[in-house]
């Protein structure tokens, strides 16, 4: 099995692993994606993040679906905008993008799913070991022993920022999973949790003014 890219894990987090309809809203499903996309670019160096501020420092994209798709969009633009503008844009065409891209690369089907008077798709797994492993790759960064890896970090708090609130329940209450966030957040790379501010940075956005589609 080929290791997951973040927005891969994303992508299973925001769906039930068994039947894979949406267990997160559109709008909060694209603002994680958005998120571990620019950190798939960060941890394969295409990118870097100077002041909270997105710039490409490689000429060619690292080969990974949905991630090739946001360095084109990004080495396109001129002038470097912030996190929290990459985050904002991107966040309406990722759920699609990467939906289409796993659909391609055999990992899930699309099927239709009818929600009452709403059509929908979902997305079943096309294998439970591939489609379980984000959660248990998340969990493994909170229960484990020993300081987790950026990336096993990364995916954790990428989930509780965008709103995938069960991740350790029924074994962490709501204060002990903040104070977990925030000494994770103080101990990764300056540049990863910039990213992890800006996605929160947007989350809150959307909260306040209501945009929870």
């Amino acid at each position: 099995m080929r290791r997951l890219t973040l927005v891969d894990s994303f992508f299973f987090l925001g769906h039930d692993e068994f039947t894979g309809r949406p267990s997160l809203s559109r709008t909060s499903l694209g603002i994680g994606l958005a998120g571990a996309a620019l950190c798939d670019l960060l941890f394969t160096d295409r990118i870097t993040v100077d002041d909270r501020k997105v710039h490409p420092i490689a000429g060619r994209p690292p080969g990974i679906p949905t991630a090739d798709h946001v360095f084109s969009e990004i080495v396109s633009e001129k002038g470097g905008h912030s996190v929290r503008d990459w985050v904002d844009h991107l966040r309406t065409e990722l759920p699609s993008v990467a939906a289409a891209n796993l659909v391609a690369l055999g990992l899930v089907r699309r099927e239709p799913d009818r929600l009452l008077l709403r059509r929908r798709h979902r997305y079943p797994p096309a294998d439970l070991l591939v489609s379980t492993a984000a959660r248990s790759k998340a969990r493994s960064a909170v229960f484990g022993v020993d300081r987790p890896d950026p990336h096993a970090a990364c995916l954790a708090l990428l989930a509780w920022t965008a709103g995938v609130d069960d991740l350790c329940e029924p074994e962490l209450g709501r204060a002990q999973v903040r104070a977990w966030m925030e000494d994770t957040h103080e101990a990764l790379p300056r540049r990863i949790a910039d990213v992890i501010s800006g996605v929160a940075a947007v989350a809150a956005a959307v909260v306040y003014t209501g945009d929870r589609k």
